[in-house]
């Protein structure tokens, strides 16, 4: 790389330039995942959007393929690269609140902590997942699940409108009546149409006190419980999540000691309604005889961040994901299998139900396409000694396929690594494919922003597909 012009680039910053071997390079190239080890050619801690136009600019002009940085935490690793240039936005984490409009600008650097820290002021949220520490562009680009969504649908439901830099660093603003089609893509089409340097979300009245926590049982009960589960979610008030968990016990003075280390199926409840009605959540504490009941009033924010210490930085990550149509005999008898051979304490498996809000809104008015009635089930594969990555992947994989033999056949973007990048054509059908890479032709027509779950532009799709259909063709012969 010294044949690039970088100290021209530096000289335009307001952030730093970072280069192999200089100071600051090693840990500024790593990310959440301890799996991925990447070494861009240049990274550009961005200090403001004046930064990001122009490292992009640069990139353009020397065509360096670039990735792009919000929180860091994506489990594929593309929030980073090899070779390219990394726009890493993680000092731009600004959270500016509107209380009379009930609206909230986020930077693109920010974390779900940020957001909640700043709307919780006023009393308010927009819903996202369920890390504090996880980035919000991320979650919001590939749809956003998270613990309000039964109440105020997805993450990417709720946005207003993103400020993009597009591959010739142009500024544009996308919205309902401002490139209408790429605010659509941003919705659910993943990273892949430029960089957003912020997010301008509509918010909801919660808390600042919510009712949460959870319920477990030893993991031997799990086929009663997601029956339970399954049954008791149809008719609870939207304002209530439950999500079954499979995990191993921490050592916690509420656990029993002989249960401690054990793996347990758990039920993890949030109930944001205005009243706080312990009745609400009370059959859950009642089902069977649990082994931990830990559910109490207690602070959105800190609500967020219960299940951050199952999640540090470090672990090593595989993950995988499914939907299925139905929670069956056939389904839990497969998850409790897996649910009771996690093979690291660090690993967990979600249950999620997909229903209430996020299914009302239409097929086509997001990129976002999964709108059915359905259970999103997690495999998280986590574990902190490389030594166990084989064992580890190879249960990851296994259930990930046992599931697909049952489920719907889609899956969450979030939760797709590079190695399934194939399931990246599964999510979205054929016409919704055509409309996104129609989008990216427009934005991105050199594919810059290819370092994501990545849509090629129009040209370049359409010639892929008669390049297979020409091999099917020789097949066939």
């Amino acid at each position: 790389m010294s044949e690039l012009p970088t100290d021209q680039l530096a000289a335009q910053l307001r952030g730093e330039l970072l280069v192999p071997d200089g100071p600051g390079y090693e840990d500024a190239r790593r990310v959440y995942n301890a799996a991925i080890n990447r070494r861009p050619a240049l990274i550009v801690r961005c200090r403001g959007v004046a930064d990001v136009v122009r490292s992009v600019r640069f990139a353009a002009e020397h065509s360096l393929p670039v990735a792009v940085r919000g929180g860091g935490h994506s489990v594929a690793g593309h929030g980073t690269c090899d070779g390219g240039l990394l726009v890493d936005l993680s000092g731009m984490r600004d959270v500016r609140v509107d209380p009379e409009a009930r609206t909230v600008r986020v930077a693109g650097g920010a974390t779900l902590g940020d957001l909640d820290a700043g709307t919780q002021l006023f009393g308010l949220a927009t819903p996202t997942g369920q890390v504090s520490m996880t980035g919000i562009a991320g979650l919001t680009l590939n749809g956003g699940m998270g613990m309000l969504q039964r109440r105020y649908g997805l993450t990417c439901d709720n946005l207003l409108s993103a400020d993009v830099v597009t591959a010739d660093g142009s500024i544009v603003t996308a919205g309902a009546d401002s490139h209408p089609e790429l605010f659509w893509a941003l919705r659910g089409g993943g990273g892949n149409f430029g960089v957003v340097t912020s997010f301008e979300f509509r918010c909801h009245p919660v808390g600042p006190t919510v009712l949460a926590g959870m319920v477990a049982w030893p993991v031997d009960k799990a086929p009663e419980v997601l029956a339970f589960l399954r049954d008791y979610i149809v008719d609870a008030p939207e304002e209530l999540s439950a999500d079954a968990l499979f995990m191993f016990a921490p050592p916690l003075d509420v656990i029993p000691q002989e249960y401690q280390g054990t793996r347990l199926i758990g039920i993890f409840l949030r109930y944001v309604g205005a009243d706080l009605d312990p009745e609400v959540v009370r059959p859950i504490r009642e089902f069977g005889t649990p082994v931990l009941d830990f559910v109490y009033p207690m602070p959105y924010v800190a609500v967020q961040q219960m299940l951050d210490p199952l999640n540090p930085n470090g672990n090593l990550h595989y993950w995988t994901g499914e939907y299925l149509a139905e929670l069956g005999d056939k389904q839990i008898e497969l998850l409790s299998m897996f649910g009771a051979s996690l093979p690291d304490p660090h690993s967990i498996i979600e249950v999620i139900p997909f229903n209430a809000a996020v299914t009302r809104v239409a097929p086509d008015a997001t990129a976002f396409s999964h709108r059915q009635d359905s259970w999103l089930i997690h495999i998280l594969g986590q574990w902190p000694d490389p030594a166990d990555s084989h064992r580890c992947r190879t249960w990851v994989k296994r259930a990930g396929a046992d599931l697909r033999a049952i489920g719907s056949g889609d899956t969450y973007l979030n939760l797709v690594t590079d190695e399934e990048v194939d399931r990246v054509d599964t999510v979205w059908n054929k016409t919704r494919m055509r409309r996104l890479a129609k989008v990216k032709a427009q934005y991105d027509p050199g594919n810059m922003f290819r370092f994501n779950h990545n849509i090629k532009p129009a040209d370049d799709a359409d010639k892929d597909a008669a390049a297979d259909a020409d091999t099917r063709r020789e097949r066939r012969r």
